[in-house]
């Protein structure tokens, strides 16, 4: 799934980053335990003030069908918010 969502949001978005990281969480019961953790990462083209609707309606669709594929998973999260570049600098 996760291989399958890094393609997607690259075909739809120009690409992804996928980042693997540790946590933890407290149980039902009250232990600690370790958490694997997996961030995908998606810049859009889309101005937020006009495209808003259409990537909030993409993110639950994705949120959707991960929910559908993973149905034993605890929390699945798919955020959107605006980010504003300050500046570009291209690699030479």
């Amino acid at each position: 799934m996760l291989d399958e969502l890094g393609d997607e949001l690259s075909y739809a978005f120009g690409g992804c980053s996928i980042i693997s990281a540790a946590g933890k969480y407290r149980s039902f019961e009250g232990s600690i335990l370790p958490d694997q953790i997996t961030i995908l990462f998606t810049d859009t083209p889309f101005r937020w003030e006009l495209d808003q609707s259409i990537v909030q309606e993409y993110a639950a669709s994705l949120q959707t069908s991960v929910r559908r594929a993973l149905p034993n998973e605890e929390a699945i999260l798919i955020s959107v918010f605006p980010v504003s570049h300050a500046g570009y600098i291209a690699a030479v």
